[in-house]
């Protein structure tokens, strides 16, 4: 039963990281129909292609350690998130944008330094704390804008409100997971990654809502 249940979760495993790659698939096989609003949110789409790659890879077949990895995709998902706020925002976030990425550095540097899986935990609720604060606020930037101007018709046409969406409900989804993340592990270890497949299913539905934006950033 318990052979059963671990090849259950490695399908299920194996099927989401594939999954990571369909926004860029989805993107390539549309980009000579999709306008500029793909633009923004692109460099993030590649490297959830990268991550997905590099998970299948080297994680789920070769079996590398994953702590060296998940600290880079976070660096880069951190910096690719930043510049796709800014660009929709019209680039009047700056310096919100240079002191929260300094704040980031100064975190990410400490717990790189100090690296552990534990401390990786504690990375984990704390920076997720923090990016999903930044979202927060720069999603609620971003539809005061929205509501401001005269020229959409419905948000449920616009590519960039389902970008927004899917960063805002992943974070504000996996934060409690986040949070707890090193006490569930210190007391329940064994079936820690059971509690993990909260994680796949907002990164599922995130994805999900990458596809749809990409799907409605085709030109008429």
């Amino acid at each position: 039963m318990e052979n059963l249940k671990l090849n259950l979760m490695q399908l299920i495993l194996i099927l989401t990281i594939l999954y990571f790659l369909l926004p860029l698939i989805v993107y390539w096989f549309t980009k000579g129909k999709l306008n500029s609003e793909i633009q923004p949110v692109l460099p993030f789409v590649v490297l959830s292609f990268v991550g997905g790659i590099y998970e299948l890879i080297f994680t789920t077949i070769l079996r590398f350690n994953t702590i060296p990895w998940f600290y880079t995709y976070d660096l880069l998902a951190f910096f690719t998130i930043q510049y796709f706020f800014y660009t929709i925002l019209d680039k009047k976030i700056k310096k919100i944008v240079w002191i929260s990425s300094c704040l980031y550095l100064i975190l990410f540097s400490y717990f790189l330094i100090n690296n552990s899986f534990e401390t990786y935990m504690n990375y984990l609720s704390y920076l997720t704390s923090f990016i999903t604060l930044l979202i927060l606020i720069y999603s609620i930037k971003w539809f005061k804008k929205v509501f401001m101007e005269t020229t959409l018709v419905s948000l449920a046409q616009s590519p960039t409100f389902y970008f927004v969406s899917g960063f805002l409900f992943y974070y504000s989804g996996v934060i409690v997971l986040f949070l707890f993340a090193q006490t569930i592990y210190a007391n329940d270890k064994v079936n820690f990654q059971y509690y993990w497949l909260i994680n796949l299913f907002f990164n599922i539905f995130h994805k999900t809502f990458l596809i749809i934006g990409i799907w409605k950033a085709r030109k008429n």
